[in-house]
């Protein structure tokens, strides 16, 4: 169970990290940026690969050869062209979150991909424009508005992780895996620090972070983006656990 469920994060890690590496724009920051963060998809798809051993995939393994590709290509300065490797393995890995969620419930398994998505979306923005803080440090001739830009994307995922999971709540697909999740006698108590550290504390956060890269104090927000990246990190992996026991998006 602990094992699926890592493995699961890391291929959120991979998906989000790999799709919204999409947008930031090429011409603007180095090769190492790109790079870096294709190295870290691949990275976290191929301990995914280790880690579920029992769960490889075709796809998945054509997107961690799509990865390698981009990273190389990135490396040599070729990041223009590297991104058609780089879509391929964002489509393949959401393909991938696709069929674990109809492994885990085939009746009610868009739930738990929408779920899925959203928690790697929520990832891929809060690694992504935590490491854009660092390259300002980098390159001095990055225009301000480009953290914030990041900044407010990050925001948008943590509005929408937190809305989906208050739509799932009101009206609950599976009542009985819902009671689970928030029973004290069951996973009550794992659900609530899934809540507080996952949910509400990367909200909280986001607010305080896109008003420092407003005022363009890019040490403070990344400093502020540090913790977030702490707080989304266990709170993605507490959801992917309880996802995988109670086939419930939580």
């Amino acid at each position: 169970m602990v094992i699926r469920s890592l493995g699961l994060f890391l291929v959120e890690v991979s998906a989000g990290t790999s799709l919204l590496l999409l947008f930031f724009p090429v011409r603007l920051l180095g090769k190492g940026f790109f790079s870096l963060h294709g190295f870290i998809a691949g990275t976290a798809l191929l301990l995914a690969a280790v880690v579920s051993s029992g769960d490889r995939t075709v796809v998945g393994m054509v997107s961690l050869a799509m990865l390698a590709l981009y990273t190389l290509f990135s490396r040599i300065g070729l990041q223009r062209f590297a991104r058609i490797f780089l879509a391929a393995a964002a489509a393949g890995l959401y393909g991938t979150l696709a069929a674990a969620a109809r492994t885990l419930d085939p009746d009610r398994w868009g739930w738990i991909f929408a779920g899925e998505a959203l928690g790697s979306l929520l990832f891929g923005s809060v690694l992504l424009t935590m490491n854009l803080g660092h390259w300002y440090l980098i390159s001095k001739s990055l225009p301000a508005s480009l953290l914030l830009r990041a900044a407010a994307g990050y925001a948008a995922a943590c509005v929408a992780r937190a809305a989906f999971l208050a739509v799932v709540a009101f009206r609950p697909a599976n009542a009985g895996a819902w009671e689970a999740l928030t029973s004290l006698d069951r996973d009550g108590l794992f659900f609530l620090f899934r809540v507080l550290w996952g949910i509400l504390g990367p909200l909280a956060l986001s607010y305080f972070i896109f008003q420092t890269s407003r005022m363009r104090s890019n040490q403070a927000a990344t400093g502020l983006l540090y913790v977030a990246l702490v707080f989304v990190l266990i709170g993605e992996l507490l959801s992917a656990y309880l996802t995988v026991l109670t086939r419930f998006p939580a």
